[in-house]
């Protein structure tokens, strides 16, 4: 069980691969706070344009209204990120001042947003609350990075999908229910109508109390002395941060140079499509348009609402599998297909006028949008040196603001004069947009070998091709069935066959308990199948191609080595705590017997890194040292 508590952690060990792994609800409790960042963001994509509008603003003024997130996230997200890489403090950590600062912004504001009457205090508030979202966004993406083994990584950035569209979910079901209310139908004296005060009420509750739980309950882990004394030791203020973001674009791996090509189409599309929906909708469904309002338009807004909670419905779901797709196809051929299904659903979003089969084409949208929040964020962050993530998720973040930049800039004009003034034409190109964006995804070539990712590969999965066999020995414990994980995953690579061996003893005394460095076996048939059972429950053919189970009487040792027999063309995995190892020792005595004795390959998995409670033990005083350990 894993102990939460708003204190630093001093378990830093330097190396990314060190640091120990997360427990599920863990997880969960560190992505919480995307729940309620999204909640506001999904309030800027659906509600802050129609309350524009209902406050007097033009259609053809909304491109240069939205000028704000591009231009916040423009500057804040890499400085945010440049200056939080840099940053420590004993108490708050690094990150966590920054999202939580940016949060607390994001409810001042959202709580007096719908407030404003006057159209250039309501760009005003759109400004902050922007600014916001940037300050809390970007440093928690850096978090995950900061707290999670590279072996989590995709999991941690899968969960962040999953709340990001939860949060959006909500935001825009709101809109749309609460505008069924009798008692919400009224306008206030600005213009606005009551239910959408609710709306902006709920996610000033809903950005509080997420990220503030999260922030309190999830610690940061202590940097090493080698990192403390580089952060205290790099010159600080606005200039060195600028320097810095200029360093890292022109360090910066060839893969995100790519990114940033298919970025270009990618969200100048979305940009349209956000600004305009409620546009299009009124116009081909619901006959109605914003100079004109009334319950036509009003319901063009909800139901803009209803559409984009759908799509990030979808979102949740389909983010449990993309990742998974990406790692057997390659990220690269994932991103191509979800931004094409995109650009096909919004082409025919822009010709259809009935309201229930106009949310049909947001699950292409749905799929689409789990990859773009999910996958480039796992690329990067697998491929940047981890002391720079901060930066580089900001500059990731350029790649994205600087595209919404230039449509700020120029859509109006397109808008008015090429696209006569009509959204759903405004949607067609959009859809045209993100077509090109896919084809600029095929037309990219995988990195070199030192630039692509080891985690979601560009192009697709590099194979192992030297391993006939990957031998895994279990007993069923949390630490073997990690190496069994880690050697279905090189099974999986290799093509190979992948053996799970368990051995058991059928009688004898057992060792004394605690025995320095003595395996504690299991004894009996019955119980080493139970184990069996238990270390093969997850291995599906998905996992790795060839599975064979086997059952031992004998050292458990001995029985690895007999399974590889004399072929030096196979892997025993092995993990590097015996069951009774003793403090300080390397290697259990299990583990040890097969590095001594081997004629193949050995892969040691690194499985004391399972032990958080250790790592994160109150009283922890200083980095925990290689070996240690509390299993006795």
């Amino acid at each position: 069980m894993t102990t939460t508590a708003s204190e630093p952690v001093a378990a830093g060990v330097g190396p990314a691969e060190r640091r120990p792994l997360m427990t599920g609800p863990a997880l969960l409790m560190m992505n919480l706070g995307f729940f309620g960042v999204q909640f506001s963001f999904g309030l800027t994509q659906s509600a802050v344009n129609p309350l524009f509008l209902l406050i007097g603003a033009d259609p053809d003024q909304l491109p240069l209204l939205n000028l704000a997130g591009p231009v916040t996230g423009l500057l804040i997200q890499p400085l945010i990120g440049a200056v939080s890489d840099r940053t420590w403090h004993p108490r708050w950590g690094r990150r966590r001042p920054f999202i939580t600062v940016g949060a607390l912004l994001c409810a001042v504001v959202l709580f007096v947003f719908p407030f404003v009457g006057i159209l250039w205090l309501a760009v005003i508030c759109f400004w902050l609350l922007d600014a916001g979202n940037n300050t809390s966004m970007e440093p928690y993406r850096a978090f995950i990075s900061d707290r999670l083994p590279k072996s989590q990584l995709a999991r941690g950035f899968l969960t962040q999908s999953m709340f990001t569209g939860a949060g959006a979910v909500l935001a825009n079901l709101s809109l749309f229910v609460l505008q069924k209310v009798p008692a919400l139908e009224k306008e206030a004296g600005n213009g606005v109508p009551y239910w959408m005060y609710v709306c902006f009420m709920i996610g000033t509750v809903c950005i509080l109390l997420t990220v503030l739980t999260a922030m309190a309950r999830t610690r940061e882990l202590t940097p090493s002395d080698e990192e403390l004394r580089e952060i205290r030791s790099a010159p600080k203020g606005l200039h060195h941060a600028v320097a810095e973001i200029a360093d890292a674009v022109r360090s910066m791996p060839v893969a995100m140079h790519k990114i940033g090509v298919v970025f270009l189409f990618q969200w100048y599309a979305m940009f349209i499509y956000w600004q305009f929906l409620a546009v299009s909708l009124g116009e081909t469904i619901f006959d109605a348009t914003p100079e004109e309002g009334g319950a036509g338009w009003d319901a063009a807004i909800g139901w803009s609402g209803l559409q984009n909670a759908a799509y990030n419905f979808v979102t949740m779901v389909s983010a449990l599998f993309l990742v998974g797709f990406a790692r057997r196809i390659g990220a690269k051929r994932v991103h191509a297909v979800a931004l094409g299904l995109a650009a096909l659903s919004l082409v025919w979003l822009s010709r259809i006028d009935n309201q229930y089969v106009a949310l049909l084409p947001m699950i292409g949208v749905g799929i689409f949008w789990a990859s773009a929040v999910g996958v480039p964020y796992l690329m990067v962050a697998s491929m940047v040196p981890a002391k720079r993530t901060g930066v580089y998720m900001g500059i990731l973040n350029m790649m994205i603001v600087v595209p919404m930049l230039i449509q700020t800039i120029t859509f109006g004009w397109i808008f008015q004069h090429l696209l006569g003034g009509k959204g759903n034409n405004a949607i067609m190109l959009a859809g045209v947009l993100l077509g090109i964006g896919a084809l600029a995804m095929l037309w990219v070539n995988p990195p070199d070998e030192a630039d692509e990712s080891p985690i979601v590969p560009l192009g697709s999965r590099r194979s192992i091709t030297v391993y006939d066999r990957v031998v895994v020995g279990s007993d069923g414990t949390p630490t073997s069935l990690y190496a069994v994980d880690r050697a279905a995953e090189v099974a999986q690579a290799a093509q190979a066959r992948l053996v799970v061996v368990t051995a058991y003893r059928e009688d004898g005394p057992a060792p004394a308990e605690g025995a320095a460095g003595v395996h504690r076996d299991i004894r009996g048939a019955g119980a080493a199948r139970e184990a069996l059972e238990k270390s093969v429950t997850g291995l599906t053919k998905e996992r790795a191609r060839y599975i064979e189970q086997r059952l031992v009487a004998g050292d458990p040792a001995q029985a690895l080595l007999d399974t590889v027999g004399a072929n030096p063309a196979n892997l025993i995995v092995v993990g590097n705590r015996g069951l009774g190892a003793s403090q300080g020792q390397l290697l259990g005595s299990v583990p040890a017997g097969v590095v001594r004795n081997a004629v193949c390959d050995v892969l040691v998995v690194q499985t004391s890194a399972l032990d958080e409670d250790r790592m994160f033990a109150a009283g922890t005083s200083g980095p925990v040292k290689e070996g240690e350990s509390s299993a006795g």
